[in-house]
């Protein structure tokens, strides 16, 4: 009985094996303050879905879910370093402006496929800080708090 059990068992988790070896998926969530400088309104020009949520602290807080597809902690730890997930801000005289240049840029891996990122955002500002975001390509909307 014991044999027969194990001559089903063994055969059909080696079938599975490869599945859980290959279907690999990084994620990390990564966290950046800005200091506001006095700017009543910030510009959040990423892609991707943001929650918004005050807090009593005078500066800002970003954090950013970066979850991929098809690829490794590995893979995501190089585009870590090679700055994909850098944010970037500057101030123009209509606020205060967080974007990610090198996100805008297609990631090939070796095999051709494009790299499949799924990025989310939870923002954390002053209550007294109004918050627009990039829902759309191209289109700024008034998010709610």
């Amino acid at each position: 009985m014991k044999t027969r059990l194990q001559q089903t068992i063994v055969p059909l988790l080696l079938a599975l094996l490869p599945g859980f070896i290959f279907a690999q998926h990084g994620e990390k969530t990564f966290v950046k303050a800005f200091n506001l400088e006095g700017n009543l309104t910030v510009f959040i020009d990423l892609d991707g879905e943001v929650e918004v949520k005050t807090w009593p602290e005078e500066q800002m807080r970003l954090l950013m879910n970066v979850h991929l597809e098809n690829g490794s902690d590995v893979m995501l730890k190089s585009l870590m370093q090679a700055g994909r997930y850098s944010l970037q801000s500057e101030e123009l005289t209509k606020g205060f402006t967080v974007f990610a240049p090198q996100l805008e840029k297609e990631v090939r891996m070796r095999n051709g496929q494009s790299l499949v990122e799924m990025i989310s955002y939870t923002l954390y500002v002053p209550t007294n800080v109004q918050v627009l975001t990039r829902k759309n390509i191209g289109e700024l909307s008034l998010s709610t708090q």
